[in-house]
């Protein structure tokens, strides 16, 4: 019987995983970079941050995306919120980024989601999640 249920419940997982999108765009690279696209090391107050992630399009048709990042201090409030939105086709590669300039020195969480948009919020890929010490 407890097998039978594992089954059941992998199918729902796995269903749902498909109705919303995972599968079909994959998320790789995520970079810490300047606006020449040059990786940051070691990030400092007031300093320009871009935040960015691959974007790969598996699927067989084109897909409207919402990028969506937040930045999260240690005190759990968010102090970033911002997103793009595009277009991808079938079997392309790109590098959405959004840009931060973090005022406080600190460690903060990066949480990253993909998005078919933004009023449906179906995901496309599973959350991200990145920490970062800026000095």
């Amino acid at each position: 019987m407890k097998f039978l249920l594992f089954i059941v419940f992998g199918i729902a997982i796995i269903g749902i995983g498909s109705a919303y999108g995972y599968q079909e765009v994959s998320t790789s690279d995520f970079k810490v970079v300047n606006s020449l696209g040059e990786d940051i090391k070691s990030p400092v107050v007031d300093q320009q941050l871009n935040l960015q992630t691959s974007l790969k399009n598996s699927g067989n048709k084109t897909i409207n995306w919402a990028y969506i990042e937040q930045v999260i201090n240690s005190d759990g409030a968010i102090v970033d919120l911002n997103y793009a939105t595009g277009s991808i086709v079938k079997n392309q590669t790109l590098d959405a980024a959004l840009s931060w300039t973090p005022h406080t020195r600190g460690n903060y969480k990066i949480e990253i989601f993909v998005w078919d948009n933004l009023r449906d919020i179906n995901p496309l890929a599973p959350m991200l999640t990145h920490a970062i010490t800026v000095t």
